[in-house]
């Protein structure tokens, strides 16, 4: 099984100018090209300065230089609880422990909280650090207009081409995030997984001329007009003219990279609909501020009540061949900043909470229809895992070599036996004029579901050696050559009834014969038409009634709507 990667660069194709750039021989910091990009930048992003930089976290460093420069007052740093740790870094080398504050968390957005009461809560002479975490874009601009009185810069690495700004006017245009007169100046990083990658690489953006100019000095030695005579104390900070060619080249076609990353963020969505994970609140993904659009950097979800820690659950997907990343971690988790005092208090559980549930997933913008099934697939899997929900595929021939394998028939029997001795079930009666032998032939899928004592393997949630504890239920896909047409049917257990596994189990059987089937084949089903439970639950799951049939309803399932909607 190929391992999917979180991050592959689709770079191959941008560099035309990169070679012209080491054909020249100006591979430093010099060079048509770093005026090219930084002119390209500027005129994209409609930013009055643009400052090309060796990579994200030194931008970010240039945040504080440029608040420290511009604001020596400021006695308070407010800084997000989740971050990435370069974001803390950057503070702790201009200011003190004890000048740096850890602001709430969203559990919605995975943001800063921006409630109106809180941000009223924070102190004044202070400034806050603004991340958009995972491309999820905080809306500066209300802030700054609720506390006109902070300062606010913008760590803008994983929220660049994002936007923000409510339209007051009719002629109001959101800007891009990092780019407002509510900011003092935003960082942005093109590391090897941004949207836009030089390798490292990062830029400086403000449209204050003083700022501006003070910052051209400290990021590029602070040299004076007399060379080799410093003014201040400065950083060696610059971009190569190579990795400014690469910036340039991807610049220009920055359309067509959007689509890629676009199309890649509408099909997971779409599988993830597929798999009714959405709807049925297993899964979340961040809601957005008003006023703001977030940018499609990389894919992030939240595996809602994810009971495994970080290590578990990345462990999970590492057998699944699927590389993954957890959400970043609440600042008490880093030794080097576990001393910072965290006045939060119970809120913390929110941070800790967000860091153990949410995951970042395989986002490279090159990556296939079946990549992202495999993901969502694996998704899938470990959501059924945490709901205690193992599933066993029985087959009437399954070869191995060209030699049968053996059934696990007596799990089917067991099921089987339970479906005819339930009183309470008249609605699924496909065993009562069927034996079991003589459903198989006909079955494209049988799936008996149970739960089991695996609490050892947190990898296989379906090993058929594990100890049933109960049975959940079953599902088959029945080929019926009369109507040429596949029918599913589906039993849950009486005691395992109202626990919502039904839309789990439907789900994953139909997804598993779209799978095997290669989504050429639409499902049917055939309801009473005063079964109004089970009606509900097929409509929400993509069911449509096509005919009615005395006293039952004939309902579809279309399964080529994300290859035929999507790619």
């Amino acid at each position: 099984m190929e391992r999917i990667n979180i991050y592959n660069p689709n770079i191959a194709p941008y560099a035309k100018s990169a070679i012209d750039a080491i054909e020249s021989g100006w591979i430093s910091n010099h060079g048509k090209y770093i005026g090219l990009a930084t002119e390209k930048l500027k005129e994209i992003m409609k930013c009055k300065h643009v400052i090309l930089m060796a990579n994200g976290t030194c931008a970010t460093h240039c945040l504080f230089l440029a608040l420290k420069h511009a604001h020596p007052t400021i006695t308070k740093i407010y800084v997000p609880n989740n971050a990435y740790v370069a974001a803390w870094n950057a503070a702790l080398m201009e200011y003190s422990e004890c000048q740096l504050s850890v602001m709430r968390m969203d559990a919605s957005t995975w943001n800063i909280c921006t409630d109106e009461e809180y941000i009223a809560t924070l102190d004044p002479n202070a400034a806050m650090l603004v991340v958009h975490n995972v491309g999820n874009v905080v809306n500066v601009p209300r802030l700054k207009r609720l506390r006109p009185d902070m300062v606010f810069v913008e760590d803008n690495c994983e929220g660049f081409l994002g936007k923000y700004g409510e339209q007051e006017h009719d002629d109001d245009q959101p800007q891009y995030s990092g780019t407002s007169d509510a900011t003092l100046c935003s960082s942005v990083s093109f590391y090897g997984n941004k949207i836009i990658t030089t390798g490292e690489g990062g830029a400086f953006f403000t449209n204050d001329d003083a700022i501006y100019e003070h910052i051209s000095r400290v990021y590029s030695q602070g040299m004076s007009a007399k060379r080799y005579v410093h003014e201040v104390h400065a950083y060696n900070y610059r971009m190569t003219n190579v990795q400014a060619a690469f910036l340039y080249d991807q610049l220009c076609d920055l359309d067509a990279i959007i689509a890629q990353k676009t199309r890649v963020f509408d099909t997971y969505v779409a599988l993830l609909n597929e798999h009714d994970l959405l709807r049925s609140g297993r899964v979340r993904l961040y809601e957005k501020e008003a006023g703001t659009q977030s940018t499609h950097w990389i894919f992030a979800l939240r595996i809602v009540g994810n009971t495994k820690t970080v290590d578990e659950t990345a462990a999970f997907f590492d057998a699944n061949g699927i590389d993954v990343r957890p959400f970043f971690y609440p600042i008490h988790a880093h030794a080097h900043l576990s001393g910072l005092t965290c006045v939060i208090g119970d809120d913390d559980a929110v941070s800790v909470r967000l860091n153990q549930e949410i995951i970042m997933v395989p986002s490279s913008p090159d990556m296939t229809l079946d990549e992202q099934r495999r993901v969502i697939d694996t998704v899938h899997k470990f959501v059924m895992h945490l709901n205690g929900v193992n599933v066993q595929t029985i087959q009437d021939q399954d070869h191995h070599n060209g030699m049968p394998m053996p059934m696990p028939m007596p799990m089917l029997h067991q099921i089987v036996n339970i479906i005819k001795h339930d009183t309470d079930n008249l609605s699924f009666r496909y065993f009562n004029n069927r034996t079991i032998e003589t459903a198989l032939q006909t079955h494209a899928i049988t799936n008996v579901y149970y739960v089991a004592d695996d609490a050892n393997d947190a990898n296989d949630a379906n090993d058929a050696n594990d100890a049933i504890t109960d049975f959940i239920g079953y599902a088959h896909i029945d080929f019926d050559a009369v109507s040429n047409r596949h029918w599913f049917g589906i039993y849950i257990c009486k005691s395992q009834r109202g626990k919502k596994y039904g839309a789990l189990v439907l789900n994953d059987t139909i997804h598993q014969f779209c799978i095997q089937t290669k989504y050429q084949y639409d499902v049917y089903l055939s309801v009473d038409c005063t079964n109004m439970h089970a009606l509900h639950l097929y409509e929400i799951n993509k069911f449509e009634i096509v005919e009615t049939r005395d006293t039952v309803y004939v309902m579809r399932r279309k399964c080529n709507a994300v290859s035929d909607g999507v790619m």
